[in-house]
């Protein structure tokens, strides 16, 4: 709801997360992906074939990337370390949602980014986990109708697979806000220059300056809008983005030639921290390559409701990006 002063509101820590997770994904993906239900006029477009991983869309044919492996990054809105709930609508909001695809055979990762303000089906259960009904809202809302652990990440997966038409989704790891201050202070600080001005946060922030953030500036960095302002999370997703190659350059620094990423840091993110990923699987990866020049953004239109900014995708281009980051074109 939106408050009569300017508020910190939300949660960046997906974006240190997000540096530890470039080293963290285990799965094997290939499952088909479904029909844009907005698209009715153009299903013909898009048809099934036989194999379940092959698809025809627009007069050609696709096969699902089977070197990829898709992880879900969640930030969550609480600066509390991960507890049980006891009633579900009280385990906060990811305020940060990220897809992350490691290519096992290039050895590179690239990131789609969705809006915490997607408007979508969000499911919700009673005390004892049983599905009661599902209402149009705020994807970030998902998470909050669990427990805080792993049925909120379970719920969450599942909403924003069907979100991307049934994108196989392997693996989750949830963070809550103390994290990226942790994170930040745990390989030395984190050193980049701004290419937003973000004086509104710390007078230091000033576009074109190189700042060395510590564990508080960080938070703020990355977790900072005005709810005030209609479209201020799509500032914030940009500083996210500015912050997440600076900070895996620094975790990588820290490691050194050991490559022992979980034994180095999860020590620091363990109590904020929820995931179905092994220490193997942590540093499964820790060599892979970062993409952070071909980072996707799930397409839509950004509307100012009644209470929240509402944001609506734009069904056939997010069928279009799916098919251009997670298929191959069968010749």
């Amino acid at each position: 709801m939106k408050n009569s002063h300017t508020k910190i509101v939300g949660t960046a820590i997906c974006i240190t997360l997000m540096a530890v997770i470039v080293i963290v994904f285990a799965g094997y993906l290939m499952k088909n992906i479904g029909f844009p239900s907005s698209v009715e006029e153009n299903r013909a477009l898009y048809e099934i074939a036989d194999d379940t991983d092959t698809i025809y869309y627009r007069g050609k044919t696709y096969r699902y990337n089977s070197d990829l492996m898709n992880v879900l990054f969640l930030g969550i809105d609480t600066s509390d370390e991960i507890t049980l709930q006891d009633m579900p609508g009280l385990a906060g909001q990811s305020d940060c949602i990220f897809i992350l695809s490691a290519n096992r055979k290039e050895e590179t990762v690239h990131l789609l980014q969705i809006s915490r303000d997607t408007m979508t089906e969000v499911d919700l259960f009673d005390v004892s986990g049983n599905y009661l009904t599902s209402i149009q809202a705020q994807i970030a809302t998902q998470y909050a109708y669990g427990n805080g652990e792993q049925s909120s990440c379970w719920a969450a997966k599942k909403t924003i697979s069907e979100l991307l038409y049934s994108l196989p989704i392997d693996a989750y790891i949830s963070m809550n806000l103390e994290g990226i201050s942790k994170m930040n202070d745990a390989v030395g600080g984190v050193t980049l220059t701004l290419t937003q001005d973000a004086t509104e946060i710390d007078s230091s922030f000033r576009k074109g300056n190189t700042v060395t953030l510590n564990g508080e500036q960080a938070e703020a960095f990355v977790r900072y809008r005005d709810i005030n302002v209609s479209g201020s999370n799509q500032d914030r997703m940009e500083r996210q983005m500015q912050y997440l190659p600076a900070l895996l350059q620094a975790a990588r620094n820290a490691v050194g030639s050991s490559g022992d990423y979980y034994k180095t840091f999860y020590h620091v993110l363990e109590p904020y921290t929820v995931t179905d990923l092994s220490a193997e699987q942590m540093n499964q990866l820790a060599a892979y390559d970062f993409l952070e020049n071909e980072v996707e953004t799930v397409p839509g239109t950004l509307q100012a409701g009644t209470e929240y900014d509402e944001f609506y995708v734009d069904d056939n281009e997010l069928y279009a990006l799916i098919i251009d980051l997670f298929y191959q074109e069968v010749n």
